[in-house]
């Protein structure tokens, strides 16, 4: 059956829509964010800034402020699906801007008057960074050296962080900073400097950073010799800093599936149009069964993406308790899937796939394989920000007692409702974070049940096969994981549970979404299961058993190529959010 743009999506997402018609065809030289011109800019390692100015001008920046404190963000899905629309044009430019985002959401967590003027910063369109990191201290943001030395109505800040989005650009900074010598959780707080308070003579700044990736980004070091705010500057209450970046975390890591799935859009599209083009000497890549199972595979493991994108969001909304876990199961299974598309497109376009600039694409737009080798470059660094992949595999190994500890089930509908295209969505209630979940997973502890939904007699066998094949490795890892001894640093083999309980997690959000969506599914995808199979077998091979079979991977990428051909310039599980869906 294929779906219509109606209900609560077809409403919400009018505005992601309007964004993509703001940004043009990107094969267009005239657009807002033009592939020629990304492509171009990147090889100089050159700011985007009429981009950027052009963004802020549409005013996206008001969709990441929550409507409580006068923005636009209500349901999150909007700004996430605005990202994932610029950075399938120009990561550099998503990240950039979003950036913003990611600067400001301390400041919701956190509530009260400090929410208030954030909202009033983040109006002007002027960026807002986040600084967390220091040069030589990796991760570890306990061991942070910048200091904030509070004292009667003002706060003193010293120190430095590296390396930083929009450090220079930003009009104003949160900043994590030592207010206490005494070692422990509350020995950090937060302060808002801005620089129209502070004296400019007192921030000072260091070298951008040449760096692999996101080339004409502006990452930076600052550094404050005494920079002075008021006291109303802090973030929060003194001695929570960490506390509420923590929390802040759960909602940004999610949020970060829309670069990697801006990334992997723009993979996708190359790699198809290239594949449909005979090169004279091989032929069509899709005339070769290796290359069609290749961008099968492939295929799948984007709308695996898609899907950790959409539980990451709506879980966020619907049980924000439970984010401490979810979030770290989405920002590393994400990110580490992308990185895996990459991988194996590069390797079947070849050459091509390394090609940079504006030559060289043959019958392709002459900047196509370009823009894939940048946005191959710039999507690894979603790995590394908001927590890498190494610090949410911990996460995860800490929440495993919880997800152990006994608990029952809820009932399937209503872990499916909020996956649901016609369920409307609540503001994110910051208040409901916590640290720790009490049971990890609701949709984890829903796994058999999950399966056995999809075992109705009307979902193909190879999805069912597939899928009762990872109930079963569910079953044994949660009993490997009980054996595990409680250690203050986790061995490698905690650390490999945690990654296999990821990718069942991912499997869980495959076949919720499918459930939650039956009938909702637009286009080509939504006319069989073949894409909840092929996923389902790339989960299943990612955990030991075979690959993907021939049959289903060519059923899906068949569907994936109509989907391809209808313009809409992306391959996709949900309606309504492209101009042309």
């Amino acid at each position: 059956m294929t779906a219509v743009a109606t209900g609560a999506d077809a409403g919400t997402l009018a505005p992601v829509r309007a964004f993509d018609a703001f940004l043009g065809d990107p094969a267009d030289d005239e657009a807002v964010v033009s592939t020629r011109r990304s492509v171009l800019l990147d090889e100089r390692s050159a700011f985007p800034e009429d981009e950027i100015a052009a963004v802020t001008a549409f005013g996206l920046q008001q969709w990441y402020v929550p409507e409580a404190h006068g923005g636009m963000l209500g349901d999150a899905l909007v700004p996430l699906l605005m990202i994932r629309h610029l950075a399938r044009r120009d990561f550099t430019v998503a990240a950039v801007h979003g950036k913003t985002f990611l600067g400001a959401i301390c400041a919701w967590v956190a509530g009260g008057e400090i929410a208030t003027r954030m909202a009033g910063v983040v109006d002007t369109g002027r960026p807002v960074s986040w600084g967390l990191t220091e040069r030589g201290r990796g991760s570890d943001l306990s061991r942070s050296a910048t200091s904030a030395q509070i004292g009667t109505g003002t706060v003193r800040v010293d120190g430095g962080k590296w390396p930083i989005n929009n450090a220079v650009r930003c009009r104003a900074m949160t900043v994590l900073a030592r207010s206490d010598e005494r070692p422990g959780p509350r020995s950090l707080s937060l302060v808002l400097v801005d620089k129209e308070e502070a004296d400019p003579a007192t921030i000072g700044y260091e070298a951008k950073v040449a760096s692999h990736g996101l080339r004409g980004a502006n990452l930076a070091g600052i550094r404050f010799e005494g920079s002075v705010v008021g006291a109303d500057a802090l973030v929060g209450p003194a001695g929570h800093g960490l506390e509420i970046v923590l929390k802040s975390l759960q909602l940004t890591r999610p949020f970060t599936t829309g670069l990697s799935l801006g990334a992997v859009d723009r993979a996708l599209q190359t790699a198809l149009d290239a594949a449909s083009v005979p090169d004279g000497v091989r032929g069509r890549l899709l005339d070769a069964p290796a290359s069609r199972r290749a961008l099968g595979v492939a295929v799948a493991d984007a709308l695996l993406v898609e899907c950790l994108m959409l539980v990451g969001v709506r879980s966020a909304h619907a049980v924000p308790g439970e984010m401490a876990l979810v979030s770290a199961l989405v920002k590393f299974l994400g990110p580490d899937t992308a990185d895996l598309l990459f991988r194996d497109l590069t390797r079947l376009l070849g050459p091509q796939a390394l090609i940079v600039g504006s030559e060289g694409s043959g019958g392709l737009h002459p900047s196509a394989f370009g823009a894939f080798q940048k946005a191959a470059r710039d999507s690894r660094v979603v790995g590394i920000f908001d927590g890498n992949s190494v610090v949410n595999l911990n996460m995860i190994v800490n929440e495993l007692p919880n997800q152990l500890r006994p608990a029952a089930p809820p009932p399937l509908p209503e872990v499916l409702a909020p996956l649901r295209a016609d369920v409307e969505h609540d503001a994110l209630d910051t208040a409901s974070l916590r640290l720790v979940t009490r049971h990890g997973s609701r949709l984890l502890r829903s796994l058999p049940a999950l399966v056995d939904a999809v075992d109705d007699g009307r979902t193909s066998r190879a999805a069912v096969d597939a899928a009762r094949w990872i109930r079963d490795e569910y079953t044994a890892l949660l009993a490997e994981a009980g054996d595990l001894p409680r250690q203050s640093q986790p061995d490698p083999l905690a650390f490999h549970l945690a990654e296999r309980f990821a990718l069942i997690f991912g499997a869980a959000c495959a076949l919720a979404v499918h459930l939650a969506r039956l009938g909702a599914i637009p286009g080509p995808l939504g006319e069989s299961d073949a894409w909840l199979a092929a996923a389902l077998q790339r989960v299943a091979n990612r955990l030991g058993a075979d690959t993907v079979d021939t049959a289903v991977a060519d059923a899906l990428l068949d569907a994936a190529l109509r989907a391809h051909a209808g313009g809409s310039g992306a391959v996709t599980l949900l309606p309504s959010w492209t101009e042309r869906s």
